[in-house]
This record gives C-alpha cells, sequence and structure tokens, in this order.
C-alpha cells in the first residue's frame, strides 16, 4: 500500500513490510504474550485479512479548524499536532469521498473538536457523530451538513471531553436524521446507533463471526458478555433456547433492542457488577471484551457458570493474562486462531477456546510449590510467587523510597525506576511480608495496583490488574516473575534488563538475572520472541495525549 502521509503519521507502522511479513509480526506478538505463561499453546499463523486497504468502515480523529480549513487526521508523534490525512488509504472509500465536502460544510464553525463518521458496507449510508460545545453550533445545524453530504442519513452531537484529553465525546444525541443505520455481517442484520461499537470491516468480520459460531457449537444456552451492539448474540440466537448478552454502552443496547428475537434478551450494565449466578448456568459464555482485557473478579464469577468459552480479543498481552487467570479457576485452553482485522498495524484480533478441565492453582516443582496471583490457595491479596515463608519478594511501589533502605520486618534495595515509580527487592528479616507492605506504604509508598489514585492508570496502562508483588524466595525456593508482572514492567518502558533483574526471562546470553535454581525445572523460560512496542510509560499525572491512542470502545 502506498501512503503520501507515511511515516510522517504514526496510524500504520508496519506498512513498509510485506504483507506476510506484517502477519508474521503479529503472530511474533502474539508468542511473545502467550510465552510469558508456560501453560499456554504455541501462538498460531494469522489468518490474511480480506482488505489490506480501504478496509476502514468507521474513522474517529480529532478535529483543527484553522482560518484555511478543516484538518482531520491522528496527532503527529509529538502529540500536538492534527495531521491533514482525508485521503488515507485505509479508510473505505465511502469516508474518502464523504470528507471533503463534510469538512467543507464545518468551516469557520467554533467548539469543534473530532468526528466520528461510519459508512455501511450493506447499503453505503453515512453516520456523522460531532464532539463539539454543541452550545457554538449554529441553528439547523445537523440538517444543513445532511444537505451538504451525499449519503449521510444520521447526524448526533456528543459531548466534548472538556480537559481535550479523549478524542472523542461522550452520549451522542440525535439531532438530524434516521436514529440508526442497517448494517450486516454474514447473514446476521443489525442496527447501528450513533457512538456504538461495530467491527471496522463488517466484510473480514465475517470470518472471525464464522470462526466464534464454529466454536460456540451446539451450546443452547449463552451468554455474550461485552456484547456491544449484539453481533455475536444475534449471529448465534437461531436454533438456541436463549442467548443473553450484557453490555454497558446505552446506545449499543438499543441497538441490539431494536431488532432481537424473543430468545435475546439484553441486560444494560456492566459486566463486573452483574451477579451471573442469577442467570446461569451457560454451556457456553462468548467473551469480547475491550483491548484492557477483563477483571479477574469478573473472570472467577464466569468460570463458575461456564462449561465452555470462546474469548474474543484484540488485546495479546491482556488475553494472556485473563487466559492465565481462567485456568485458576479450571477453564484450560483447547485451541487459538488468529485473524487480522487491522492490515498495516501490530494490532491482531485472537478466537480463544476454553473448556473445563483441572484448575491450574498451584505448580508442583522439586522443593516446594509455586502459585499465581488469581486464587486464595497462596498467600493471598493477589500476590503471586514461592509458597512457604517468604525470604524475598519484588514490589513495584507508587514513588521513590530511595535507593536501599530498611522498614519493618525487612530492608529494600532499588532495582530501577519504572514510570517514574520505584522497583524494589524486600529481603525479609522476619517471613512477614504483609506488614512490610503495610509499612511502606505508611511512609507513602503503597504497592503499585493496590494504591487507588493511580490503580486507573496502571491497569490501562500496563494491564496491571492486581498488586504488583511476586514473592521471589520462600523455604529457599525461587520462583521466576510472574507473566503478568513481567507484561506490565514491559508495557511501561522497563528494559529488558531490569525485568531480568527482577526476576523475569533473560533473553540475551550474559544478561543479568538471577540464576535459574534447580527448583524451577519444569516451568520452562519463556523462549525469545519479538518484543512489542511499550506502551505509553508516563507517570499518572501525566497523562496520553489525546489522539495518541485509539481504543476501540
Amino acid at each position: 500500500m502506498d501512503c503520501r502521509h507515511h511515516p510522517a503519521c504514526p496510524g500504520c507502522p508496519l506498512l513498509p513490510l510485506p504483507y506476510s511479513e506484517q502477519l508474521a509480526h503479529k503472530q511474533a506478538r502474539l508468542s511473545a504474550a502467550f510465552a510469558r505463561y508456560p501453560h499456554l499453546p504455541p501462538a498460531p499463523a494469522v489468518a490474511p485479512a480480506r482488505h489490506t486497504e480501504a478496509y476502514r468502515h468507521r474513522l474517529k480523529l480529532p478535529l483543527d479548524v484553522r482560518k484555511d480549513g478543516v484538518r482531520i487526521g491522528l496527532y503527529d508523534r509529538s502529540g500536538h499536532t492534527v495531521l491533514d490525512t482525508p485521503d488515507c488509504p485505509v479508510l473505505a472509500e465511502g469516508l474518502r469521498a464523504a470528507l471533503p465536502p463534510l469538512l467543507g460544510a464545518l468551516a469557520g464553525l467554533r467548539g469543534l473538536h473530532s468526528l466520528d463518521l461510519r459508512v455501511t458496507a450493506a447499503k453505503g449510508e453515512l453516520q456523522a457523530v460531532i464532539a463539539a460545545d454543541e452550545a457554538q453550533l449554529p441553528g439547523g445545524f445537523g440538517n444543513a451538513l445532511r444537505k451538504a453530504v451525499p449519503g449521510l442519513k444520521s447526524v448526533a452531537v456528543s459531548r466534548a471531553d472538556p480537559d481535550h484529553k479523549k478524542v472523542m465525546g461522550s452520549r451522542p444525541r440525535l439531532i438530524a436524521g434516521e436514529t440508526s443505520l442497517d448494517e450486516q455481517i454474514g447473514d446476521t442484520r443489525l442496527k447501528l446507533h450513533p457512538g456504538a461499537f461495530f467491527q471496522v470491516d463488517p466484510r473480514t468480520a465475517a470470518d472471525l463471526h464464522a470462526t466464534v459460531k464454529a466454536l460456540v457449537g451446539d451450546a443452547k444456552r449463552v451468554l455474550d458478555l461485552y456484547a456491544g451492539v449484539g453481533a455475536y448474540a444475534l449471529m448465534l440466537a437461531p436454533g438456541r433456547d436463549e442467548v443473553v448478552m450484557i453490555e454497558e454502552v446505552p446506545t449499543a443496547c438499543a441497538s441490539a433492542r431494536a431488532v432481537a428475537p424473543a430468545n435475546v434478551k439484553v441486560i444494560e450494565g456492566k459486566v463486573e457488577d452483574q451477579d451471573l449466578s442469577k442467570l446461569g448456568p451457560f454451556d457456553c459464555v462468548v467473551l469480547n471484551p475491550a483491548r484492557k482485557g477483563s477483571d479477574p473478579a469478573a473472570l472467577a464469577r464466569i468460570a463458575r457458570v461456564a462449561h465452555r468459552v470462546v474469548y474474543v480479543s484484540c488485546g495479546p498481552e491482556t488475553l494472556a493474562r485473563d487466559l492465565d487467570c481462567l485456568a485458576a479457576h479450571g477453564l484450560r485452553v483447547q485451541q487459538v486462531q488468529a485473524i487480522d482485522l487491522f492490515p498495516q498495524t501490530p494490532e491482531v484480533e485472537a478466537v480463544v477456546l476454553l473448556e473445563r478441565g483441572v484448575p491450574l492453582r498451584r505448580i508442583s516443582v522439586q522443593g516446594g510449590n509455586l502459585t499465581g496471583p488469581w486464587t486464595d490457595d497462596g498467600p493471598g491479596e493477589g500476590i503471586s510467587g514461592a509458597l512457604g515463608r517468604a525470604q524475598r519478594a519484588v514490589v513495584l511501589v507508587i514513588g521513590d523510597p530511595g535507593e536501599a533502605g530498611h522498614t519493618e520486618g525487612a530492608r529494600w534495595r532499588r532495582l530501577g525506576l519504572v514510570a517514574g515509580h520505584a522497583l524494589l527487592r524486600l529481603e525479609l528479616l522476619d517471613g512477614r511480608l504483609i506488614p512490610a507492605l503495610a509499612s511502606l506504604a505508611r511512609l507513602g509508598h503503597p504497592v503499585a495496583g493496590r494504591h487507588a489514585p493511580t490503580a486507573r492508570f496502571f491497569s490501562e496502562k500496563a494491564g496491571l490488574v492486581r498488586p504488583f508483588v511476586h514473592v521471589e524466595k520462600a523455604n529457599e525456593l525461587r520462583a521466576p516473575l510472574h507473566g503478568d508482572l513481567v507484561a506490565a514492567l514491559d508495557a511501561l518502558g522497563a528494559d529488558r534488563r531490569l525485568i531480568a533483574r527482577a526476576g523475569g526471562p533473560r533473553t540475551e546470553e550474559g544478561e543479568e538475572g538471577p540464576p535459574p535454581a534447580e527448583s524451577t525445572v519444569g516451568l520452562g523460560r519463556p523462549p525469545k520472541a519479538s518484543r512489542p512496542r511499550p506502551a505509553d510509560a508516563r507517570t499518572p499525572n501525566k497523562p496520553m495525549k489525546a489522539g495518541k491512542a485509539n481504543k476501540r470502545r
């Protein structure tokens, strides 16, 4: 694909690579994520997309209104300037054709922030959501926009983020035209209300849907979580006794209810807030969370009501973490498939089948047992590592207590700084880890992942959904750093030497790190694999610039 905006535009980092190499890059990313958990299978080859350009049927981009016109595009690599890319070659032809008259109609207007524009594959109809200060828009704005842009059937206005940290607005409200658009994936007909999440390419999404349907099999009762507009629920409805879908976005629920048959029940609310025991059991649960993955408590509840799970993910790192959590609750991976929905980018979609099996709560090794953080079999409180009398632990704390020091029952040495916070190795003098952590918190250095003001930062930027505490040594048994903590350090920008010093994998010969003890035989070390590009590693009080990362929802 040729693009005159590359490389100034950061949107298609894999564009210089032949497509076969792009697919290999995506597989390597999935492999690196899975390799952090020795019980997960190898990553499969990635199935190609049907189209590698002109595939995006929706754009969500910031606007920059200037005297000489309106710019639309991603922010440049500095994060400050909106690029002007209305002819972006990954946009569907219907979007590229609509942008010149639409931007012309917006010229000179004040209070504009961003544009969410979609074109349907079914009929080529357009729907626009403008994030703006509505008070500054002229009267009759919506109808005037519809007249200026051929095929524009629906216009809505959303509330722009007053801090300009988020590209997209909230609470879209229809101001002109039709309430929803008709769309279709395979044989499934859907309604799309303004702002509702939907796959960027309905044509390749048909392959994804066929995969999900095959893995769900003949299940009679199905639960569809993070369901969006109900694309999976509606596809699976024929021939089932009941399909229950749960989605928190009101417009997506409205889209689903508009076409749901009698055997589809739509529940509006957060998955994490639901008591699934009152709804289940289910023959199969379809799990399709946003890039940040699910929540450990929600996954535990899912495991209690599901015989089988089909997990659909666009985030390999959080997918692997969640598969590790589900394994602890007795849902084990049986099959993995991968498909490319985002050509020219490192993103990859994976579909995983899990079925009931032996819970992976403890790993027996020579000299003792290791445990993950997802159950109460070990130290509890979301702590991973060696079982027994704790002698040494690795923790990430908020702020920097200094290079070395001591606290109640422990002394620490700083291994390094990660995103402005200290990665410490604690030597426990009396075997009591929890009091030592409490003492550090009283000194102003609580554990990352347990500190409420920064928990969202670490969850969204690093995939850290539990306290960053790992018992590295207990009863002379050594435990390699758990996979989710390795992934968190990597996402926060820690270099490989620091990760190795903390007990993570040593990927290069001679790299620092604790020597592999005899007691770790059988665990395996993650194989060398391409390392994904680190996410933004700024501290919580320095948020990422708007537009630098566009998430699925």
